[in-house]
C-alpha cells in the first residue's frame, strides 16, 4: 500500500462578529456595578480614559462634561447625544463566536464566565451556542435553572427540540449540577458526572421526599433493596453539592444596587437609570492632542492612535448600552403598569418578544439587556426578568381570561396564607375552583405543580401540621 499526500476542504460555519460587536455585547450584558469594575479595569491600561469626572479633571482637562441623564439626552458640554440605536446582536457577520466569549469571560471570576468559556470551546453549533448563552442568564444563585420548558421555549421563542439538544450539552459542563431544573435533577447530574449513577440511585433520588421524612424501611422498600444494603447510597448522595453554584458566588456584604428606578408620576410608573451607579467614559482629548504633536516614533504613535479610538468606542458604546437599557425598561414599565400598584398578583403576560416588538428590536437584546438588572419599586427591588412571565388560563371560546404565570403562583400563595386552618385548608381542588372564580381556569395538575414550586406542602400536610399546632397550643 503506497501512501500519497491529499489536500482536502472542508466548510465549517461559525457565528462571526467584529471587536466592536463584541464590546457591545459584553457591556450590555453587564449591570452598573460590573460595568464601573470593567471600566477601572480598562482605564489603568488606556491612558486616554477616564472614568469620572474627577480624574478628568485632574489630567488637565478641564471641567468634565455630565454624565448621561435619566432621559437619554446629553448634559451641558457632551458633545454627543445619545439616540436610542437598535443593535442587533443576533446577526453579526464578522469575528468569532468562541472569540466573542472568550474575551468576555477571559478576566473575569465567577460562574457566568467560567460557563461562558465552556460554551466557547465545546459548542460549536451556532444557534445551540447562542441559546446556551441565553440560558445562562437564567440561572439562579445554587446554578439551576428552575423555569419550565414551556416558559423557555414561550419566553425565548425556541422550540423544544433545540432547547433539548441545547440542555444536553450544557448539563456536562463543570460545575457538575449546574443547570439542573431541582435538586434530584442535580444530584443526578453530578452522579453522572463521577461514574457512579445506577438505577438503584435514581430511585433515591425520586423518593427524596421519603429520606426527608426519615422512614428509611419505606425508602428502602421503594429502592428494592434491603434496609441494610441501603447505607452506601446514603453516603454517595449526602458527599453531592446541591448548590453548585456556591463555590462561584461573589461578596454580596454590600446593598444591592439597581440599574433601573420605577418611579410614579402623573402618567403613570416610569422607568429611569440609576445614575447614583451608572458610571460615564469620558475621553482624555487633551492628553491626544498635546502627545501628537510632539516628535514620537511611529510607533508610539501607532499605540496611542490605538488606544484613543479604543476609549473613543468605549464611549459611544457605553452611551449606547444606557439608551439601550433605558428603552428596553420603559418599555417593560408600559406593559407592566398594574404589577407597579398591585404586585405580582397583578404581573401580566409578557415575552420577550412583546418588548421587542414594542421597540423595534430584537429579542436577543432584549434578553441581553435584562440579564442580571435589579429594578428598584416601591413594592421592593426585582429582577427585571422577573417581571417576564408566560400566559396562562385562557381557552378557546369560554369565558376565561389570561394571566401570568407569576400571577397565579402569587395568587395561589395568597390563598393559602390566608386559608382557616385546620379546618379550612384548602385542596388542590378549591384552588382551582377559587383560581376559576377570577377568571383564571387552570388544570387542577398545574396548580399542583405551582403548588410544589412555592414549597407550599399539600393540604394534608398542611391540615396535619395545624392540628398538630393547635393541639400544643392546648
Amino acid at each position: 500500500m503506497v501512501l500519497s499526500p491529499r489536500l482536502e476542504i472542508s466548510q465549517k460555519q461559525k457565528l462571526m462578529m467584529n471587536p466592536q460587536m463584541r464590546q457591545a455585547i459584553e457591556l450590555l450584558q453587564l449591570t452598573n456595578i460590573q460595568l464601573a469594575d470593567m471600566l477601572k479595569r480598562e482605564m489603568e491600561q488606556n491612558p486616554f480614559l477616564a472614568f469620572d469626572a474627577a480624574h478628568f479633571r485632574e489630567s488637565g482637562n478641564g471641567e468634565a462634561p455630565r454624565a448621561v441623564t435619566v432621559d437619554g439626552t446629553s448634559g451641558a458640554g457632551l458633545s454627543d447625544k445619545i439616540e436610542a440605536v437598535r443593535v442587533d446582536f443576533a446577526e453579526g457577520e464578522s469575528g468569532d463566536v468562541a472569540a466573542m466569549l472568550e474575551n468576555r469571560a477571559a478576566e473575569e471570576s465567577g460562574l457566568t464566565p467560567h460557563i461562558l468559556r465552556q460554551i466557547a470551546e465545546e459548542i460549536g453549533d451556532r444557534d445551540i451556542a447562542a441559546l446556551a448563552v441565553e440560558l445562562t442568564g437564567w440561572l439562579d444563585e445554587d446554578g439551576y435553572l428552575r423555569e419550565s420548558d414551556d416558559e423557555i421555549c414561550a419566553t425565548l421563542g425556541v422550540d423544544r427540540g433545540l432547547l433539548h439538544e441545547t440542555l444536553k450539552q450544557i448539563c456536562n459542563f463543570t460545575p457538575a449540577g449546574v443547570f439542573a431544573r431541582n435538586l434530584a435533577d442535580c444530584l443526578r447530574l453530578q452522579l453522572l458526572a463521577a461514574g457512579n449513577w445506577t438505577p438503584t440511585h435514581q430511585a433515591l433520588l425520586d423518593n427524596l421526599d421519603i429520606l426527608g421524612r426519615g422512614d428509611m424501611a419505606a425508602l428502602a422498600k421503594a429502592m428494592n433493596v434491603s434496609a441494610d444494603d441501603i447505607a452506601p447510597y446514603l453516603q454517595a448522595v449526602r458527599a453531592l453539592d446541591p448548590r453548585p453554584a456556591a463555590g462561584f458566588e461573589t461578596d454580596t456584604s454590600g446593598p444591592a444596587q439597581p440599574d433601573v428606578i420605577v418611579l410614579e408620576g402623573d402618567g403613570g410608573w416610569q422607568a429611569y437609570l440609576n445614575e447614583d451607579s451608572l458610571p460615564s467614559v469620558l475621553v482624555l482629548e487633551r492628553d491626544w492632542e498635546d502627545m501628537a504633536a510632539r516628535k514620537i516614533t511611529d510607533e508610539e504613535r501607532k499605540f496611542m492612535k490605538t488606544n484613543v479610538q479604543s476609549a473613543r468606542w468605549l464611549k459611544k458604546a457605553t452611551q449606547q448600552r444606557a439608551a439601550t437599557l433605558l428603552r428596553v425598561a420603559r418599555a417593560i414599565v408600559a406593559h407592566q403598569q398594574a404589577f407597579f400598584t398591585g404586585g405580582m398578583a397583578a404581573l401580566e403576560p409578557m415575552g420577550l418578544r412583546d418588548i421587542a416588538e414594542a421597540i423595534d428590536m430584537h429579542e436577543s437584546t432584549v434578553s441581553r439587556s435584562v440579564a442580571g438588572k435589579l429594578v428598584q419599586t416601591a413594592n421592593g427591588q426585582f429582577s427585571l426578568r422577573d417581571l417576564f412571565s408566560s400566559a396562562i388560563g385562557a381557552e378557546a371560546g369560554g369565558n376565561s381570561k389570561t394571566a401570568s404565570a407569576q400571577a397565579v403562583r402569587a395568587r395561589i400563595a395568597e390563598l393559602v396564607t390566608n386559608e382557616a386552618a385546620p379546618d379550612g385548608v384548602l385542596s388542590d381542588d378549591a384552588l382551582v375552583a377559587l383560581l376559576a372564580d377570577g377568571g383564571v381556569v387552570m388544570a387542577r395538575r398545574t396548580v399542583a405543580k405551582y403548588r410544589k414550586a412555592l414549597n407550599i406542602p399539600s393540604s394534608a400536610q398542611r391540615r396535619r401540621a395545624a392540628k398538630i399546632a393547635r393541639a400544643a397550643d392546648s
